[in-house]
């Protein structure tokens, strides 16, 4: 496979935000921080971090809420948006630009959270470090949930390639195949638009974990596997869930 190692690094730029953005409805997002806050389980007023946390829709939703967000992101653009935003908002979070494999937090968390496939961006030993990291950063008893997306899924249903036509008329393709030797998600994306714009591609790679792999990293770190459900609707997760999503306790 010919995937740079920081392959991320050039994945979130500007076009990544204009094939999602408009998709991140206020609704579907207030959705995401219902489901976040109730599987996270933390009290009112914990401390708590959003990993990966992009333009803050989340961080800034939880906030909101009455939580003491930390949200990290590597894109200083992205966190540049974020703090506007929880600025028009009038929600309070801790911007932090850094990298996930090297979180310089200890027992600082009573939750962390891990959304929208925001693990699994590098090696083995390396995605072992974001874990390591995250157990760090918890309290003792702190809780961690990460949402995935299913392998199985992916392995029971090997060849996805979908069209969606959003709202505003742009056409988005997106092919997604599994190497099931390396279990590497390799996912292509092309965004036309309706009126002769720039059309836009883009390509990522993503080591992708079976539950049972999660489980075995996760322990390693003292992180103790809670609950498992198969997406925000917590339906049973099975091969035709298409999200993995896991709570985890840290260990004292």
């Amino acid at each position: 496979m010919s995937e740079q190692p920081d392959w991320p690094v050039a994945f979130f730029d500007d076009d990544y935000l204009r094939i999602y953005r408009p998709t991140f409805t206020a609704e579907r997002t207030a959705s995401e921080v219902d489901f976040i806050e109730s599987l996270l389980a933390v009290p009112k007023g914990a401390a708590v971090l959003d990993l990966a946390c992009g333009y803050g829709r989340h961080a800034i939703g939880m906030a909101g809420r009455g939580y003491r967000v930390t949200g990290l992101d590597f894109n200083p653009q992205y966190l540049g948006i974020a703090a506007a935003e929880a600025a028009a908002a009038g929600a309070t979070v801790a911007w932090r630009a850094g990298d996930m494999r090297e979180l310089p937090f200890e027992r600082e968390f009573d939750g962390v959270y891990s959304f929208f496939t925001s693990f699994g961006y590098f090696g083995d030993d390396e995605n072992e470090q974001v874990l390591a990291g995250i157990a760090r950063a918890l309290k003792p008893g702190g809780r961690f949930l990460i949402d995935m997306m299913n392998r199985d899924w992916l392995l029971t249903h090997p060849q996805q390639r979908t069209w969606t036509q959003r709202d505003d008329g742009a056409l988005f393709m997106e092919e997604t195949s599994l190497e099931l030797a390396a279990s590497r998600v390799s996912t292509r994306q092309m965004l036309i638009d309706p009126q002769g714009g720039p059309q836009v591609t883009k390509e990522y790679f993503l080591r992708a974990y079976t539950c049972a792999e999660l489980t075995s990293l996760m322990r390693r770190h003292g992180l103790v596997v809670k609950e498992v459900c198969g997406g925000t609707d917590r339906r049973p997760y099975d091969t035709e869930s298409r999200r993995l999503v896991m709570v985890a306790e840290r260990s004292a």
